[in-house]
């Protein structure tokens, strides 16, 4: 490759500001950033940490310490001990919300993805509700009782 000697000045005077930005250059160009990952996933990537001096870019803060957020969804088993197959609604009000009306069949386990805050309830044959439960992020199993009118959550 042959470079005129009209752009060698700039090139130097290029690769000269490169190197005045030595405690910069971290900030500047981090090493495989843009670059495809390694083989199975794992990174190649070193963690890198800025130069002494080198102005690190504050975080916001929410005034207090930072909790967990709570899960987008839940995992619930409904557990069934009643001897009948049950009506069941998921959502907040029955007859009058939205939601999905099924049914639990007698002494049976399903799965169910929930949200936390979500409500479950045991319906009669006119879709009022007769119980309900609301899951928490930490929920992991609702029973409906042998009476089959009342629900468990744990």
């Amino acid at each position: 490759m042959k470079l005129s000697l009209g752009l060698a000045p700039f090139f130097l005077l290029a690769l000269g500001a490169c190197t005045s930005l030595a405690p910069y250059g971290g900030i500047m160009a981090q090493p495989g950033a843009g670059s495809a990952p390694a083989p199975g996933g794992a990174s190649t990537q070193e963690p890198s940490s800025p130069a002494a001096g080198t102005p690190v870019a504050a975080t916001p803060s929410t005034g207090g310490s930072a909790q967990p957020s709570a899960p987008s969804s839940v995992s619930v088993t409904i557990k069934s001990s009643c001897s009948k197959t049950v009506k069941v609604f998921y959502g907040d009000k029955p007859k009058f919300g939205s939601g999905t009306y099924s049914s639990a069949s007698s002494n049976s386990r399903q799965s169910h993805s929930f949200r936390p805050g979500d409500q479950f309830w045991i319906v009669d044959d006119k879709e009022n509700g007769v119980a309900n439960v609301q899951v928490g992020a930490d929920s992991r199993e609702i029973e409906i009782s042998g009476s089959c009118t009342q629900l468990a959550l744990r």
